[in-house]
């Protein structure tokens, strides 16, 4: 900082505002000092004038992240499909260029709006869950290597004689180590529980392991239990904690009848042959709210973090929290995103078709990945005209963060999300995610599985 002459210290009344503000202007952005009147010159300094004492400022200014080599491209398009939701499904990057990608499948007309209804009394009621892979790196996904996991179109009965497979100790289980890099793990959420005071089948959770790099899956599941007390549980396949004992850990969503009020860690040591709760990660305390979309990250120190989406109550914001101990206790969440430095603001909204919505959420679905430098990007959803993709990114494990960084804006409605990513082989970044633009169906286009390859710097 510059030498600046003394303030005089009798300066305290409002005429003496200006000449504070004077005194004030050479000094660098970095420092901020509050007037009497509740102004300020300068950005960050923590000395109130007006009271003669020190005052905590936290500057809001971020960062914001490059993006080069942006492309996309469509990895499943049909006018007469849906396919949506992949982050409730696992991505795997075997390496050199061999990638699989899951989501819902499922047919649609596009007439009535039950036929883009989210749920199982929507499309998710007659959806496969479809295996895409990739060998080229995310740039083609042949349909001769496709395979289906999961059926939930099929007879309610049918259903649950194939997962209730998972009650019977009598039936021999294969042998599949989670800890191999070949393996994975998804966690259906059918609805085949018992029928709910509407009339319905409640939903319920079963997990479908494959060692074989997804060409094959068990036909015996393990249900997953909700915690006691509790009447519901889903788990989003997002990557689990490996740990060096060879044990696994993922995070689930739990509530009531009525869905998801916390989120909870699962740990399984026998490979999958069963998952355990281990504790709560994360409710919201006003009541009025809940956390959810968690996935867990677990840096080289140790540390295991959470990363969320929590949804009205005390805050709709991206967040995170930790833990130190292998998940049996948790930090408060804090939010990861600000307000006052949005790039979206100033982007066109003419994508949006005409029956767009005028109003929707900031951020759906967050999904964290730690690349190979250290560095960890969050990508997300937003569904609020103007719709699309973006990110942030924290180079010190999630200290600090960027301002966020738009991938894409050209969705015409907000009907989109849940992304999946990798890090490619050269660096670049992969996300693949559901999508809509207005190719002339219905209701503001064809929702299909987009993918877009970036570089962050």
């Amino acid at each position: 900082m510059s030498q600046q002459a003394p303030l005089p210290l009798g300066m305290r009344g409002p005429g003496s505002l200006a000449v504070m503000r004077q005194w004030l202007s050479p000094l660098p952005v970095c420092c901020r000092v509050w007037l009497q009147d509740g102004s300020a010159a300068g950005h960050g300094c923590d000395w109130d004038v007006g009271l003669g004492r020190k005052r905590e400022v936290t500057s809001m200014q971020r960062t914001t992240p490059m993006l080069t080599d942006v492309r996309h491209s469509r990895l499943c398009y049909s006018k007469d499909r849906m396919c949506a939701h992949p982050r409730q499904c696992p991505i795997h990057n075997y390496g050199d260029g061999h990638i699989t990608v899951i989501h819902h499948h499922a047919p649609s007309a596009y007439r009535v709006r039950n036929d883009i209804q989210h749920g199982m009394a929507g499309y998710k009621g007659r959806a496969k869950i479809l295996l895409q892979r990739s060998f080229d790196h995310g740039e083609t996904w042949p349909e001769e290597h496709e395979v289906v996991i999961w059926d939930d179109g099929l007879p309610l009965e049918e259903k649950r004689a194939i997962l209730h497979r998972a009650d019977d100790p009598t039936l021999l289980r294969e042998e599949i180590d989670l800890s191999s890099p070949d393996s994975s793990v998804y966690f259906a959420r059918p609805a085949t529980g018992p029928e709910r005071p509407d009339g319905r089948p409640a939903l319920e959770c079963y997990a479908f392991r494959s060692g074989d790099r997804g060409y094959t899956w068990e036909t015996v599941p393990t249900r997953v239990s909700p915690p006691a007390g509790l009447a519901y549980i889903h788990i989003d396949a997002g990557p689990w904690a490996q740990f060096g004992d060879g044990t696994q850990m993922v995070v689930a969503s739990i509530g009531g009848d009525d869905g998801n009020t916390a989120l909870g860690v699962y740990g399984t040591d026998d490979n999958g042959l069963s998952w355990k709760y281990v504790a709560e990660v994360a409710n919201d305390p006003t009541g009025r709210g809940r956390p959810t979309y968690g996935v867990l990250l677990l840096l080289p120190s140790g540390r295991l973090q959470c990363y969320m989406l929590n949804i009205q109550g005390i805050r709709n914001a991206i967040q995170m929290n930790y833990s130190d101990d292998g998940g049996y206790s948790w930090s408060e969440p804090h939010p990861l995103v600000t307000w006052g430095q949005s790039p979206w603001a100033a982007l066109t909204r003419q994508h949006a078709w005409s029956g767009a919505r005028r109003q929707g959420v900031l951020y759906r679905s967050p999904w964290p990945l730690r690349l190979r430098d250290g560095r960890i990007v969050v990508i997300f959803g937003r569904r609020h005209p103007p719709f699309g993709m973006g990110l942030i990114v924290t180079q010190d494990e999630g200290a600090t963060w960027s301002a966020e960084a738009v991938i894409r804006a050209d969705a015409s409605d907000g009907d989109l999300g849940y992304p999946v990513a990798t890090e490619l082989d050269d660096g670049r970044i992969f996300t693949a995610y559901y999508f809509m633009e207005d190719d002339g169906n219905n209701f503001g286009g064809t929702r299909h599985i987009a993918g877009s390859f970036f570089r962050v710097t």
